[in-house]
């Protein structure tokens, strides 16, 4: 049961919101919550990057320490242990992607690291849906970047960077146009057409 009796009938009125509150108990805010449920974003990637931002990936790290992979080598690069952090964005092949795609966009931050990139972005000077498209972005990227280390694993291949930065900017591009927002100003409409 989740409310006594007594908690009943001290209730004076009903609240939705009371009752979310006791059916979900205390929870940890989250401070990545726009990066990955950004209504721009697709829900493939959104689920990758919401496993990626908590390090719930089955990484080779993760699977060698339970005895599965036999090495924790990096599967596109082949060096270091290769967990969540060397994934996105210490290796060669995802900061090169990661460049690439500050440059497509023109972020302007020194950040590498993934949850350091959100935050960077959150508290930068920028318009709303230029937040929305940037996340978009990261969001495919970390996608795409996860899917070339399967691509690794199962096919021994490792597309170009190039290709992967093209597929990113293609599938952002193709998704943000077909969901854009009604109210988008002149100046960030005009930024996303040059894109």
């Amino acid at each position: 049961m989740v409310f006594t009796e007594a908690e009943i009938g001290a209730m004076t009125k009903y609240y939705v919101k009371q009752v979310y509150n006791k059916l979900a108990g205390n929870r940890p805010k989250v401070h990545w919550d726009r990066l990955v449920w950004n209504r721009l974003n697709t829900p493939k990637h959104r689920f990758i990057s919401w496993l990626a931002i908590q390090s719930r990936l089955q990484t080779t790290a993760k699977m060698a320490k339970i005895g599965i992979s036999s090495s924790a080598s990096c599967l596109i690069c082949g060096q270091n242990d290769k967990d969540h952090h060397h994934l996105f964005f210490d290796c060669f092949y995802s900061k090169q992607c990661l460049v690439a795609m500050k440059a497509w966009l023109g972020i302007n931050t020194t950040a590498v690291d993934l949850h350091h990139l959100y935050r960077s972005i959150k508290h930068g000077r920028h318009t709303k849906f230029r937040k929305q498209v940037y996340y978009a972005a990261i969001v495919a990227l970390v996608y795409l970047i996860w899917r070339c280390r399967n691509t690794s694993l199962w096919d021994q291949l490792v597309p170009a960077v190039k290709v992967t930065v093209g597929t990113m900017k293609q599938t952002v591009k193709s998704r943000i146009q077909a969901i854009l927002p009604k109210y988008v100003n002149r100046k960030d409409n005009s930024w996303f057409v040059s894109l």
